[in-house]
């Protein structure tokens, strides 16, 4: 459904003008003696194809290792909860005789960490600011600057909850949990961190710009070069409709091919796209579902969170 664009609409339309009129301006010529040309396929090939066959491979690929990215973020979350609800010390009588009410300090890293993700999901499903009318246009450049805004008002509420996990890992520290262990939990953090910032740079980034500008153009304008051949076609087969439908079929091949590259080019649009990922699902539903459920697992007598 995506390729049914303005685009898709010029592109068929003028290749049915050329193709249909191809005939008529034929300068006297009969049409048994009328040549349409022979051009080459092999152009076709590897001056539209092949580009976007390499670019879409790359939005691919950015797509499958955004979905890593998310599955060990929801994995290093939970092990940090985990860490600060359940992990036992001997010394001073361990958890049961510590000072601290490891309950709410764990509802409280639980805080954190659903926060980190309600604010991730926010900030993957922004719009996106880079593609080239964010770069040449002004109003492009207006809604570049408003939607960065956000996304770095995001981005820094992120970071500070971070920060309060480690203090909350000192917290932990100072109640009598090894600083070996406390080690690995700000390890998990450092992970999780990790796959905040991979998943900011597959968002705030696209594919080369080159290789899409090259196909636009070529997606756009090659087709119609097409159309005397199938003029030809027509002519031989005493059937003008279907040269016609074979130049229609070249435009819109080339045409959903360019703009399934178009939508691969942000994966976290799942609530627009098929093959989008559904990170408010991940995120604001799963996770937190997940914590929620180590929570009444650990801390039975609990009231709800």
């Amino acid at each position: 459904f995506f390729f049914f664009c303005g685009k898709t609409v010029i592109s068929i339309h003028s290749q049915l003008y050329l193709t249909f009129f191809s005939p008529r301006y034929n300068y006297g010529k009969t049409h048994s003696d009328w040549d349409g040309g022979s051009m080459d396929y092999v152009i076709l090939a590897f001056a539209v194809t092949s580009p976007i066959a390499a670019a879409i491979a790359m939005a691919y690929a950015r797509r499958e290792r955004a979905l890593v990215y998310i599955s060990d973020f929801r994995s290093f979350a939970s092990q940090i909860y985990i860490a600060h609800s359940l992990w036992d010390w001997s010394e001073d009588g361990g958890r049961e005789q510590s000072d601290l009410d490891l309950r709410a300090h764990s509802d409280a890293v639980m805080a954190q960490i659903v926060g980190i993700g309600d604010e991730l999901a926010r900030f993957l499903t922004l719009p996106t600011t880079s593609r080239s009318i964010h770069r040449m246009t002004k109003q492009g450049k207006r809604e570049a600057a408003q939607t960065v805004e956000v996304a770095y008002l995001l981005l820094e509420s992120m970071t500070r909850r971070f920060t309060r996990l480690a203090v909350y890992g000192e917290r932990i520290k100072a109640a009598g949990l090894p600083s070996g262990e406390v080690s690995r939990i700000r390890q998990y953090e450092r992970f999780m961190e990790d796959c905040v910032e991979r998943l900011r740079m597959i968002k705030m980034y696209r594919t080369p710009q080159a290789f899409r500008s090259f196909a636009r153009i070529f997606t756009f304008f090659l087709p119609p070069f097409y159309a005397p051949t199938y003029a030809e076609v027509g002519i031989n087969l005493q059937s003008l409709g279907m040269g016609i439908s074979y130049g229609i079929v070249t435009a819109l091949g080339l045409t959903a091919l360019f703009e399934s590259l178009q939508v691969l080019e942000d994966p976290f649009v799942g609530f627009l796209a098929l093959d989008g990922i559904d990170v408010r699902e991940e995120f604001q539903v799963l996770l937190w579902t997940s914590l929620v459920n180590k929570r009444s697992d650990i801390f039975p007598d609990a009231p709800p969170y």
